[in-house]
């Protein structure tokens, strides 16, 4: 088995937003430190290794980032590109992504 981490790398970046969405962001992030959840400003991004294109990036806002990154990683060792991709439900041509 060739693992997706051999093609591609996974982290976390600070939310990426413009116009209202960036506006609805820093509403949610004021909110979110009011209640004490600081999660609100990161993204979870995958990219390809060879190109260093970006094939997904979510809101990292469900729980803690650092153990949805750590899920996408294990995913990124133990699944080849394609069965990550059919995990993630990402439509994204596979052979582009090795």
């Amino acid at each position: 088995m060739d693992p997706a981490a051999n093609y591609l790398r996974a982290e976390l970046l600070p939310h990426k937003a413009a116009g209202w969405a960036l506006v609805v962001h820093w509403i949610k992030m004021i909110v979110g430190a009011a209640l004490g959840d600081t999660s609100a400003g990161a993204d979870l991004v995958v990219y390809r290794r060879e190109s260093g294109a970006e094939i997904m990036r979510t809101p990292a806002d469900v729980g803690s980032p650092e153990i949805l990154l750590a899920q996408v990683e294990e995913d990124l060792r133990t699944k080849t590109v394609i069965e990550f991709l059919a995990e993630w439900r990402l439509d994204v041509d596979a052979e582009g992504s090795r």
